[in-house]
């Protein structure tokens, strides 16, 4: 804008220019979005370990984002659920912090397992997944276990006795043949599960060895009979169980005891 002044003496002229404010085309800088970038990194390839055991591995979850990283919870396939705990599976990890984990696989039962292991959250971006694997080694109880055992010899005291155990007209008498189910689960080196001897059910516990010999122990019934485990002598070799058992049979209202001793015949696991 020009002014113009005039005075006695001429004419003077004053100019002054309006200068706009503001920069120009400047405008205000726009807030940036939060980021949450997730990275796993490390080794969770266990190798062999035996059935019982245990081992530790490592591995790191990292945050390069721009804010805080919520992790709500980790999952396992692969079938290595049930063998593997974590020491941290879910809480906040600042924006460029990382948060070591810990994961350990103890097995329960035999088998080669391979999987993925992920870090579930709020993340934006970035990988959450990392590869897991074990083998457990030794034998497994776990399952169901079909098949017969054979009666090699009953002996015993009193009535019960010639019940079970005559020639001419007992329940087992040496020879006999008869259906035999086991469910078991296994922890470690500790089974637990059920057993039945025909009609005759119940629970029973246990141990097997990493070399596969399983020891059982309890008493099953069916109305006023039981029998309850004398021996337990058998051995398991992949999915195959064989070996000799023995129980001593009583029924409740008749005097003596049967021992019956016998021998498994084709008891698979399926």
């Amino acid at each position: 804008m020009q002014m113009w002044f005039a005075r006695a003496a001429g004419m003077v002229l004053v100019a002054t220019m309006a200068v706009a404010c503001g920069g120009g085309n400047d405008s205000p800088t726009a807030p940036s979005t939060p980021t949450r970038i997730i990275g796993v990194s490390g080794n969770l390839a266990f190798g062999d370990v035996p059935v019982g055991g245990q081992r530790d591995q490592t591995f790191t979850i990292t945050n390069t984002g721009t804010s805080t990283l919520n992790v709500t919870g980790m999952s396992v396939s692969g079938g290595l659920s049930s063998h593997t705990t974590a020491s941290w599976t879910n809480g906040s990890i600042a924006a460029g912090a990382s948060q070591v984990v810990t994961v350990r696989f103890a097995p329960t039962a035999s088998g080669s397992f391979n999987g993925t292991l992920s870090v579930n959250g709020d993340h934006t971006s970035g990988a959450n997944t990392l590869p897991i694997s074990g083998t457990a080694t030794g034998a497994s109880a776990t399952g169901t276990w079909l098949g017969r055992y054979i009666v090699e010899r009953c002996d015993g005291t009193g009535s019960v006795q010639d019940i079970f155990c005559s020639t001419t007209r007992g329940v087992y008498p040496p020879g006999t043949s008869l259906p035999i189910t086991i469910a078991l689960t296994q922890s470690g080196s500790s089974v637990s599960g059920t057993l039945a001897l025909g009609q005759v059910t119940g629970s029973v516990s246990g141990d097997i060895t990493s070399g596969g010999v399983l020891t059982l122990r309890g008493t099953v019934s069916s109305g006023t009979i039981s029998a309850t485990i004398a021996s337990w002598n058998t051995v398991i070799v992949n999915n195959q169980m064989d070996g000799s058992i023995g129980y001593n049979f009583t029924e409740r209202n008749t005097p003596g005891v049967a021992a019956v001793h016998s021998r498994l015949s084709d008891v698979t696991r399926r």
